[in-house]
């Protein structure tokens, strides 16, 4: 991942920016505009949703149904592509709850292919699999993990960019066996003890633990130093102050999973330089 070569080098290493569902503070979410503006920005990587349509295309939709996002209604795992397609994803996006600035541009929930293919091969890209609610997540789980790993099968070289995060802990493990180089992640909710799920992380051999920003108390110190004895990242979502950004950093979090990239760039970059400043007076001194 980006930022390794600065470990143990005496420099604090920046963690990843990485952009919520595109730049989504600005942009619709999961939109192809949202994740290209995260890339003007300088994001890391981009973190997605992906779900599966019902005749098998994998599709980047966070919610179960489109209706909050789009100008339509219906279950993701229920409508074929082309269903899909007809959809405005802009349709709901407002900054300010009275100008919908992004209705009738074009803006469609993309598949996954179609965002590979829009973006540049240095980004890298946190997958997150959602599963539909209710009785079929198991069968669900099982249809995405086997459409990722058989879009791995096809292009090796994009298991370098992947890292694919969930909080169903089943459909992790089942990639496990099917792509075994495959990074995965746990995302972990406030109410779930962190040490625990570091421990699920370890005993499952995955690569990360994806806690959220709410969940991390006065021993958010100590997690990410065993964390990293374990040889395990920790990426957390979703911060989107740039005084938390530099707190979380001095912490040493791997990557920080925001709506802002920019802001968050900026926010480490000053954080850098005040580290670097700390440090030159210490060693003059």
């Amino acid at each position: 991942m980006n930022g390794e070569s600065e470990r143990g080098s005496g420099q604090r290493r920046r963690p990843l920016v990485i952009a919520h569902r595109g730049a989504s503070g600005v942009a619709p979410e999961n939109t192809l505009l949202a994740f290209q503006l995260a890339v003007e920005m300088g994001a890391d990587m981009i973190e997605l949703d992906v779900r599966c349509s019902r005749d098998g295309h994998l599709v980047v939709c966070h919610d179960p149904d489109v209706a909050r996002t789009t100008n339509g209604s219906g279950q993701v795992h229920e409508l074929d592509l082309d269903e899909l397609r007809r959809l405005d994803a802009g349709y709901r996006y407002t900054l300010d709850g009275r100008q919908y600035l992004f209705r009738g541009l074009g803006l469609r929930i993309p598949t996954l292919d179609e965002v590979l293919a829009s973006l540049p091969p240095h980004i890298e890209l946190n997958l997150e699999v959602k599963l539909p609610p209710g009785d079929g997540r198991t069968a669900e789980g099982h249809r995405i993990a086997a459409c990722l790993a058989a879009r791995c099968r096809r292009e090796p070289a994009l298991v370098e960019r992947l890292l694919v995060s969930s909080f169903d802990m089943a459909v992790l493990r089942e990639l496990r066996q099917m792509v075994p180089e495959l990074r995965t992640g746990l995302c972990t909710l406030p109410f779930d003890p962190l040490l625990r799920q570091l421990e699920r992380v370890r005993e499952a051999g995955l690569t990360a633990l994806h806690p959220a920003d709410a969940a991390l108390g006065t021993d958010a110190a100590s997690l990410i130093e065993q964390a990293h004895r374990l040889g395990i990242a920790v990426n957390v979502w979703t911060v989107n102050s740039p005084e938390r950004m530099a707190e979380l950093a001095a912490l040493g979090v791997d990557g920080i999973i925001t709506d802002y990239p920019d802001r968050a760039i900026e926010a480490l970059a000053l954080d850098r330089l005040r580290h670097r400043a700390r440090s030159s007076w210490r060693s003059a001194s």
